[in-house]
């Protein structure tokens, strides 16, 4: 039986996972208002902040992502699966240097080399292949 930390501690990592891979889209769509954003940003690994304080700031991230015109936010977007990167049928996933998120399989990768968004400046994620 999963306990409500773990799931709201998962809620956290996956939408910390969509917010790390779409960044640019999201600032490019909350345009000006990029407060709650940066407020998330701020917040991941500075120290690392605790599940419910995040859930605060990706609540608000959602509220705003969805008053800015998308009705999935940082939580429904179609497609994301709720296992952790890594399990499954994949080849390559790449992990999160923090720990924070859920990381990205090797298939939702677009360029050669991805980069988290919440570590400092160039930090890349993590590359792994699965036996």
């Amino acid at each position: 039986m999963t306990s409500q930390a773990d799931t709201v501690g998962l809620r956290v990592a996956k939408a910390l996972s969509y917010v790390c891979g779409h960044r640019d889209e999201l600032a490019a769509l909350l345009d000006e208002d990029v407060d709650a954003l940066r407020a998330l940003e701020a917040a991941v690994g500075h120290p690392a902040a605790d599940d419910v304080s995040l859930l605060v700031l990706l609540d608000t991230l959602h509220t705003a992502v969805r008053g800015a015109g998308d009705p999935s936010g940082v939580y429904g977007a179609m497609g994301r699966s709720v296992m952790p990167a890594g399990i499954g049928d994949l080849d390559v996933v790449y992990r999160c240097p923090l720990q924070v998120c859920i990381g990205r399989s090797g298939h939702e990768v677009d360029e050669d080399v991805p980069r988290c968004r919440f570590a400092p400046a160039g930090t890349v994620l993590i590359r792994e292949r699965l036996p």
